[in-house]
């Protein structure tokens, strides 16, 4: 029995049912293939961008002598069209507490942020069989009770600044036995509590975030459930061992060719290239690398020197084609835009424009300690063109994040530091603080440190005792 012939042409299956079905001879090799038939038949699905639709960034606003009154509620710009504009205030105050955008982010609700975590122990659940065993992160406590360990463990996430959401409402099953946690690196991690054969599990689950950072914290909670003290010191931890020394002064910067001023002002340049661009990965990548260019202790002094004048200066050198001091302002005085949830909860993405405006806070309070360290006035010589606006405008925002610490601690904390350095760089900004209620300012955003945000606390110290010091 003969096999039945083969055919040269394989796409003949492909062909549509509309087709003539009849079946056809093999055709010769060379012969009868159209260019339709030697296509792959594929199937393609176009996701919409929808982060970028819906989160713009205000683009470069111009510096104008202007009043601008209340400011009202922006609308996320586009690029090319209106802009949004940094003003100088003459005459009239400008009014933030009422008509400015809100930072508050939609998707929690801060009134549920409690300053200490308690839990019944007759009501802690037993841990379901199905979820996967978190052994490296879990620890079980012999004897236990759940309301002593949870009490230990909101203090230990106080002194290591880490925000916690305890209750049923926020967390991400359900139950006053979990606690949804966040810490200064943007780690987003949950603290579980379950009822174990003579004890208490603890367990820490990461979500997202830096895996270094999360493990510190980690064992940090684990051995506050435990009972143990903190064997190392918060401050030492936020200072890696390897940038406690400038890299400029290192013994390896020695053997390294001298950069030119051209190459230093190539560095920046690359950053502001990814700060105009329209992708959002882009952005994140050039803020960070903003902020690294402006800290002295990661970069080389004359890289930072430019950065950070770029920052302050809106006319430094290289400004002209992208302003870098617009959009780093914009960000500290609106945020990044959207301020509604954006749909990834739990994810890297839900704290992207909380993470781009701490990120802008830091690049401003890095150049302004880095110009203030100058000899010779340099951070006076880079403001006095621009008093006036720093004074009308950026201080009074300063201050009203100080005000408003429970909502943005992290960044108040940058706030802090910036307020500290103005105020000893010049006597108009320091009054115009004492104008805005610095000290009543000053006075709720410590005591919202002390009950959850340990730096916070330690910065709005340091600044109260510099501006005395300066007075």
């Amino acid at each position: 029995m003969s096999s039945p012939p083969v055919k040269k042409n394989i796409n003949e299956l492909s062909r549509s049912k509309t087709e003539d079905s009849a079946p056809r001879p093999p055709l010769p090799l060379g012969e009868g293939r159209g260019v339709a038939e030697q296509q792959p038949m594929m199937r393609s699905v176009a996701v919409a961008p929808h982060l970028i639709n819906r989160r713009r960034l205000h683009f470069e606003p111009t510096l104008k002598r202007a009043d601008p009154g209340p400011l009202p509620p922006l609308s996320p710009p586009t690029r090319g069209v209106s802009e949004p504009e940094l003003v100088k205030s003459l005459d009239a105050k400008l009014e933030i507490n009422d008509n400015r955008p809100s930072l508050r982010r939609g998707a929690a609700s801060e009134s549920s942020l409690a300053r200490r975590w308690h839990v019944d122990h007759a009501a802690l659940p037993a841990r379901p069989d199905d979820l996967p065993f978190l052994g490296r992160t879990s620890r079980l406590i012999q004897g236990g009770v759940a309301g002593d360990i949870s009490a230990r463990i909101s203090e230990r996430l106080q002194e290591r600044s880490v925000r916690a959401w305890f209750g049923p409402k926020d967390c991400l099953d359900g139950g006053s036995h979990v606690a949804k946690c966040r810490n200064v690196h943007h780690c987003r991690f949950v603290v579980r509590l379950y009822r174990a054969a003579g004890g208490v599990l603890v367990e820490v689950q990461r979500l997202c975030g830096d895996g270094v950072s999360f493990m510190r914290d980690c064992r940090a909670i684990l051995d506050a459930a435990e009972g143990i003290t903190a064997q190392s010191s918060v401050a030492l931890e936020e200072k890696p061992l390897f940038l406690t020394l400038p890299i400029s002064s290192m013994s390896f910067a020695g053997e390294l060719p001298d950069l030119t001023p051209e190459e230093h002002a190539a560095c920046v340049r690359t950053t502001a290239r990814l700060l105009a661009s329209p992708q959002v990965d882009s952005n994140m990548l050039g803020m960070e690398s903003l902020a690294c260019q402006t800290d002295i202790t990661r970069t080389t002094k004359s890289t930072a020197l430019i950065a950070s004048r770029r920052v302050l200066c809106p006319d430094a050198e290289g400004n002209s084609d992208f302003n870098i001091h617009n959009h780093v302002m914009s960000l500290c005085l609106y945020g990044a835009g959207c301020s509604h949830s954006s749909g990834f909860e739990d994810t890297a993405l839900d704290d992207y424009t909380d993470r781009l405006r701490n990120l802008a806070m830091l690049a401003l309070s890095n150049s302004l300690a880095l110009l203030a360290s100058e000899r010779g006035s340099a951070l006076l010589s880079c403001l006095s063109p621009n008093l006036e606006w720093y004074s009308s405008v950026l201080v009074p925002r300063l201050v009203d994040d100080l005000l408003r610490a429970e909502e943005h601690p992290h960044d108040s904390c940058y706030s802090a530091r910036s307020l500290a350095t103005l105020g000893e760089c010049h006597a108009d900004l320091s009054r115009k603080m004492e104008e805005a209620d610095l000290r009543h300012a000053a006075s709720s955003a410590e005591e919202t440190g002390r009950k959850e945000f340990a730096l916070l606390a330690r910065e709005v110290g340091n600044m109260q005792m510099n501006l005395t010091r300066a007075r």
